[in-house]
């Protein structure tokens, strides 16, 4: 399963819309991972209401986990590129 918005796929959506939000809100690096997270998830229940999908609790539970992981996996490339960017190894 894939989440779009248009023609736009999630993770993409959700990595700009971060990128945005951390540039314009000075925000402690602890909370950034749980609020991509939690943006994440809530994405993906709006997916659901995107695709038209009936709301129950089994393409709930789909979409959250699915925004849930694309959150995850924002944090994960962004940990990764910034810490290979400040703290490269020689």
């Amino acid at each position: 399963m894939e989440i779009t918005f248009g023609g736009y796929a999630m993770p993409v959506v959700l990595s700009i819309l971060m990128g945005v939000i951390f540039k314009v809100v000075p925000l402690a690096d602890r909370w950034k991972a749980p609020l991509t997270i939690l943006l994440g998830t809530g994405l993906g229940i709006l997916g659901l209401a995107y695709a038209g999908k009936p709301w129950t609790l089994p393409f709930i539970v789909d979409y959250g986990l699915y925004g849930f992981m694309s959150g995850a996996g924002a944090v994960g490339l962004y940990e990764g590129v910034y810490r290979t960017a400040t703290n490269p190894r020689t």
